[in-house]
């Protein structure tokens, strides 16, 4: 009887069938695409949401070091042409400028330790 009536509505049931798949298909399977960080990994909207928002951070460290080592080169350049205009050397001013010198490093290398401890736990 159910043999008579699958072979009597094959294309019907064929056509349900397939229907059915699709529709669980479309439901139940989240759009993937391929990550950002891993290569060979696929992820979905909300992993990829938090690769940007890593990257995003990591490009606001980085432009806050350009910021620093480009107010220490104006810096410098002030000392460097104050001291060559007028023949006296400023000691506070070499003070201040091997403190930033120290302070940059110092900076660089905090951030250098946050990016790899914030890699340990994003991975």
């Amino acid at each position: 009887m159910i043999r008579d009536f699958l072979n009597h509505n094959r294309y019907q049931t064929v056509t349900t069938l397939l229907v059915c798949i699709v529709l669980m298909w479309v439901y139940a399977c989240d759009s993937t695409v391929p990550s950002i960080t891993r290569p060979g990994t696929k992820v979905n909207r909300s992993d990829l949401k938090a690769e940007l928002e890593y990257f995003l951070a990591q490009a606001d460290i980085r432009f806050a070091q350009l910021d620093r080592q480009d107010e220490l080169k104006q810096t410098l350049f002030e000392h460097t042409t104050l001291w060559a205009t007028t023949g006296v050397i400023n000691p506070l001013g070499v003070l201040l400028s091997i403190g930033a010198l120290l302070g940059v490093g110092a900076t660089a290398d905090n951030v250098r330790k946050k990016i790899k401890d914030k890699k340990a736990t994003h991975l």
